[in-house]
């Protein structure tokens, strides 16, 4: 780069020092203007009742409904030393 420059400088170029901060651009606007989108707020709506009645949904599972769903069997991938992938293999824990 630095003989690119004085190249530069030997054929008759001239370097300019540029003010951080200053555009290239005329009259100085953005290449890319934000869209100016105007919309009304719209209230919000509570919800803490319906959230508290579906909290209360969730804690009300039997221990039966639980402990069966956590036996079901699934699929599990077996891999090798090497992290390679083996096969499935179903799994009960």
């Amino acid at each position: 780069m630095e003989q690119q420059r004085r190249d530069f400088l030997a054929s008759g170029g001239l370097i300019v020092n540029i003010a951080q901060g200053v555009s290239g651009r005329l009259d100085g606007s953005s290449i890319n203007p934000r869209p100016f989108i105007e919309h009304n707020r719209d209230s919000r709506t509570p919800v803490s009742d319906v959230v508290a009645s579906i909290e209360a949904r969730k804690g009300s599972k039997s221990a039966a409904a639980t402990s069966r769903l956590r036996k079901r069997p699934h699929k599990k991938m077996l891999y090798d030393d090497f992290g390679e992938p083996l096969r499935w293999v179903w799994s009960e824990e």
